[in-house]
């Protein structure tokens, strides 16, 4: 048995507004279904593979009970500009979550952001020593 193409999947509100937004970030569209008013779209960044699905079709196509409030998963995206990166989400229509700041004794520089749909965004940054 083998496993291959990971993928998270976030269940959005509009998966064009959402795809738009994890653009301002160097995520390149993969795939869209289909392909006026989508139901889902796929973007790529550095080999990770991030869904946007509306959670009614996923709902009916698979059984399953999306949760579409609060903070059901954390996408974190590495920097070399933390404060580029922060200010960079904020005018594309992200919500403030805490700005950054040291963390691990200050190895770490990291923010956070919540996306469009309320998902938790952490911005890191490794500090030189």
């Amino acid at each position: 048995m083998r496993f291959t193409n990971p993928q998270t999947i976030l269940f959005v509100a509009d998966c064009e507004q959402a795809a738009r937004f994890y653009q301002t970030f160097g995520f390149r569209e993969t795939f869209r279904t289909p392909t006026t008013l989508p139901v889902k779209i796929e973007l790529e960044l550095d080999g990770f593979t991030l869904g946007l699905a509306l959670p009614a079709p996923a709902a009916e196509s698979h059984g399953i009970s999306p949760v579409v409030r609060g903070h059901r998963a954390c996408i974190t995206l590495w920097t070399d500009d933390i404060e580029q990166a922060y200010r960079s989400a904020l005018a594309a229509g992200a919500k403030d979550h805490e700005g950054p700041h040291p963390f691990l004794d200050g190895d770490l520089l990291v923010a956070f952001v919540e996306d469009l749909d309320e998902h938790p965004i952490q911005f890191a940054q490794r500090i030189a020593s």
